[in-house]
């Protein structure tokens, strides 16, 4: 036995024992009354540190909303398992059949953006430009203009000219309150 092994057995008397698992085969109890439920209450399965919790079937990690749906209707291949509780998010872990539907990955993330779970703009942790700088290229783009074209504002702002162009197109950058020219 490993000392990872070792410590988790002194401690939980088991040497795969440890955080957040629960009796054996709960989970899977838990899964199974949920893909037949009667009840419109949402039937809640939360992770060990909160939010939703995942689990692994047939080798592969899901959600369990989405165990839940192949153990009732089987696998849904490509499409997304969704929520009609909480405004679509699921995002407290309910896993009951009675809330659960089929999607495509557009509705998906459209779910994610009405729920608020969408990383906008300069909280996300990959963002050059600021929203007064995308203020401020909207705001003075001309096409092929020396000095306020495309290439002239990439070079200004430190970005690449296809930035420039997607945010103008508003392909980027849609929540800002100056919207695409």
């Amino acid at each position: 036995m490993c000392l990872k092994h070792h410590k988790r057995w002194k401690k939980h008397g088991d040497p795969l024992g440890g955080r957040g698992k629960r009796a054996d085969g709960s989970i899977l109890a838990a899964l199974q009354a949920a893909a037949v439920a009667d009840i419109d209450d949402c039937i809640l399965l939360t992770a060990p540190g909160g939010g939703r919790a995942q689990v692994t079937v047939d080798g592969v990690r899901m959600f369990a909303s989405r165990a839940v749906w192949i153990t009732a209707n089987g696998d849904p291949g490509d499409q997304h398992v969704l929520h009609t509780c909480n405004g679509g998010s699921g995002a407290h872990g309910c896993i009951s059949i009675r809330h659960l539907r089929l999607g495509g990955s557009a509705e998906n993330m459209q779910d994610k953006v009405d729920a608020g779970r969408q990383i906008w703009g300069e909280k996300h942790h990959k963002h050059i430009l600021t929203e007064g700088e995308v203020r401020e290229v909207r705001r003075r783009y001309k096409p092929r203009d020396p000095i306020n074209g495309g290439r002239a504002l990439a070079a200004e702002f430190g970005v690449d000219p296809s930035t420039i162009s997607c945010v103008v197109r508003g392909k980027t950058w849609t929540q800002t309150s100056a919207g695409p020219r």
